[in-house]
């Protein structure tokens, strides 16, 4: 059995006040609890001992075990449960052809199964408490049963610990219990940060244990933490700077679990708990907070600090937080990145859209959006910043959020590429739906009865406490499915907003589809100098198996072969997989460099021109305008080219849209401006010509 964490003294006979358990700590992204870390400080200060463990990577019979031995051992006289999530707030974790193939999460169920098996060996208290029980409380705690739930913070629960184990539960603020057959809540009271340390060196060697000492020391000795990678977030220290927010956002809850006004951590215990927390060699942070954006004067205090510390340090502080795009103009973002700010939230949240960002409830709009981008990518090139500059750029839009249709879609998709946008971001992500809470307003009127709701076993009857997401109804029903949907977000990440899609182009397999002697036409005239590549050709992710690394190789295999398709795919066949792609691929890309000119009247004709380089359009959803008005199916178009121009060029044509991913469907047209209906495709070209 995997060892627990132990800091409580082995010699200790006293039956432990509180052990502490989390079993909502989502694989993906692995954090050691703030919430053990901030109601452990709670409980040292009223006198309470405490034991933390965590279940992660553990199947729920496994975390049974482990509880029951824990239990048994430390006979706590109260074991309390942080939810802090539910299930992962992505739907395509539950929902789709992607979720058939991944175990789904149900953190929510592994915690009954525990509290179940709790009430089996114990006469311990069961408590409850963490951010999304705040958000659903009543239904939550019919669901677990737990003896007493915490809506927001344990305060005041923690200071009565003993009157409350006693049953005397009328003035607990923030207290839930059931009395007289419902639930019961006490009056709501928000508190503010800990105006004193929250670190200790048991939590910091819980942190190094729950993280692995090895990994969790490389990443707070690195020399940028986290640099173009989200993947290490977790590690990061989280130390809370400010807590509430003031916005109304139709999909957050921040302001419900930690109230709207906005109370501020005393800059002085901030500076204390980031020199603490520098005793233990940790230089990596999350400073938690609702957004950065609304407590501006106080961060850009603690900003100035942190650029102080800094000077004094061989290695700088490096930290994390949420912020809006709104707020920090573009100096003040500077004297942030000088304080230590790393840039994960490089892109925009939600769709760009003025009349969805209104309907979200969301303080900013497009304008904001726009120069927050451009901002952050301004300063990524200044040369102050050259060590830390970011490589990858990731884009999190909210394509699907509960607001938008297709004719939102469309103008966020538009917009990006008007600005060049879709050719800067490397990697695009967002939620493909809404995760729907009891606490969400601002929300559709057809919400509550459109949501669908996932469990994880049969008989667990259906709640928004479990998986439960809202789709884009216009998005819904005009792709058909969910299925359908999640389809085209996908191919929105990977191709309309990002180039994500150059990765993933297996130029083997297409070569092989291909006539072998349109193939050899089309490298007829390669060279052992090769031209410049074609602009959809770079990315970083692709690294050592970048085409333009290989062409000397597979030029040399190309010759050796006597330039005969066949001869040379069998000398590839030893390679490696990546490094056959990329050698196919480096002739390819250079077959379209050759032939381009002579058949530039086939693309001028079909108005896919750049027309200030006078070069194809480099811009997938640019193309995808210009031709799925007038084609829905790659045959009718590839036919009718082929007819006009023939077979070269549209086989120059075939290269090019899987060269950038183009997709012509009927359900795409509505990404034209003002769609029409498929006119005579001859006519259209003698017009052009």
């Amino acid at each position: 059995m995997l060892p627990a964490y132990n800091n409580v003294s082995s010699g200790s006979t006293e039956p432990l006040d509180i052990l502490f358990i989390n079993l909502t700590n989502w694989p993906g992204n692995p954090v050691y609890p703030y919430a053990f870390v901030q109601v452990s400080a709670l409980a040292r200060r009223a006198g309470l001992s405490v034991r933390r463990w965590d279940g992660l990577g553990l199947n729920r019979g496994q975390q049974l075990n482990c509880i029951s031995d824990l239990v048994r051992q430390y006979q706590p006289r109260a074991v309390g449960f942080t939810i802090r999530q539910a299930d992962s707030t992505e739907s395509d974790e539950y929902l789709g052809t992607k979720a058939e193939s991944r175990p789904r999460w149900f953190p929510m169920e592994d915690t009954h199964a525990a509290i179940q098996r709790i009430r089996e060996i114990s006469s311990a208290k069961i408590l409850v408490g963490g951010f999304t029980f705040t958000v659903n409380p009543v239904s939550a705690a019919e669901y677990l049963k737990p003896d007493f739930g915490i809506i927001g913070e344990p305060d005041d629960l923690l200071a009565h610990f003993d009157e409350v184990l006693e049953g005397k539960t009328e003035g607990i603020a923030n207290l839930l219990y059931y009395h007289e057959g419902e639930w019961q809540q006490n009056e709501r009271v928000y508190y503010g940060p800990l105006d004193d340390l929250e670190y200790t060196p048991e939590i910091i060697d819980e942190i190094c244990r729950f993280h692995g000492e090895r990994p969790f020391r490389e990443t707070h000795l690195a020399p940028v933490p986290g640099l173009n990678t989200a993947h290490d977030t977790g590690r990061a220290i989280a130390v809370e700077i400010s807590r509430g927010c003031p916005c109304h956002c139709a999909f957050c809850c921040e302001p419900l679990v930690k109230g709207r006004s906005v109370r501020l951590r005393d800059l002085d215990v901030i500076e204390a708990e980031v020199r603490n927390l520098l005793g233990f060699g940790l230089r990596y942070f999350w400073f938690v907070c609702s957004e950065l954006t609304f407590t501006k004067q106080h961060v850009m205090a603690l900003a100035e600090r942190l650029i102080r510390i800094n000077s004094t340090l061989e290695q700088p502080i490096y930290w994390r937080a949420y912020f809006l795009p709104v707020k920090f103009n573009k100096d003040e973002f500077r004297i942030l990145l000088r304080s230590g700010l790393m840039l994960e939230q490089n892109g925009i949240f939600s769709d760009l859209s003025n009349e969805t960002l209104k309907q979200m409830q969301e303080p900013y709009r497009v304008k904001h959006a726009l120069q927050h981008v451009r901002d952050l990518m301004e300063l990524n090139e200044e040369a102050e910043f050259a060590h830390r500059k970011m490589e990858r750029w990731t884009l999190w839009s909210w394509l699907a959020n509960p607001y938008s249709s297709r004719e939102t879609v469309r103008q966020t998709l538009e917009t990006l590429a008007e600005f060049g946008l879709d050719l800067h971001f490397d990697f695009a992500a967002g939620y493909p739906a809404l995760r729907l809470y009891e606490g969400l307003t601002h929300l559709p009127e057809d919400t509550h009865e459109c949501v669908e709701i996932v469990t994880g076993d049969a008989q667990t009857a259906k709640s928004i406490i479990h998986p439960a997401f809202y789709y884009s109804q216009d998005l819904l029903k005009h792709f058909g499915g969910i299925d359908q949907l999640h389809d085209f977000l996908f191919y929105a990440h990977e191709t309309l907003v990002s180039k994500h899609y150059r990765v993933t182009r297996d130029w083997t397999d297409w070569s092989s589809r291909q006539h072998t002697a349109r193939l050899e036409e089309l490298l007829g005239q390669l060279k052992p100098e090769p031209k410049a590549m074609p602009p959809w050709v770079d990315h970083p992710e692709l690294g050592g198996d970048a085409p333009q690394h290989w062409y000397a190789s597979a030029y040399q295999c190309w010759q050796a072969a006597g330039r005969d398709w066949v001869r040379f795919r069998a000398a590839l066949a030893g390679r490696s997989a990546a490094t056959m792609n990329a050698m196919v691929a480096a002739l390819l890309h250079q077959g379209f460099v050759d032939n381009y000119d002579a058949q530039k009247p086939l693309f001028a004709a079909l108005d896919l021109l750049d027309t200030k380089t006078g070069q194809p359009l480099c811009s997938p959803f640019q193309i995808s305008v210009r031709l799925v008005s007038q084609f829905t199916e790659e045959p009718a178009l590839y036919r009718q080219m082929e007819e006009r121009f023939g077979s070269s060029a549209t086989f120059l044509l075939k290269y090019y849209l899987y060269a950038l991913n183009l997709r012509l469907r009927p359900e795409l047209v509505f990404l034209a401006a003002r769609p029409t209906p498929v006119l005579d495709i001859k006519l259209i070209l003698e017009r052009q010509v």
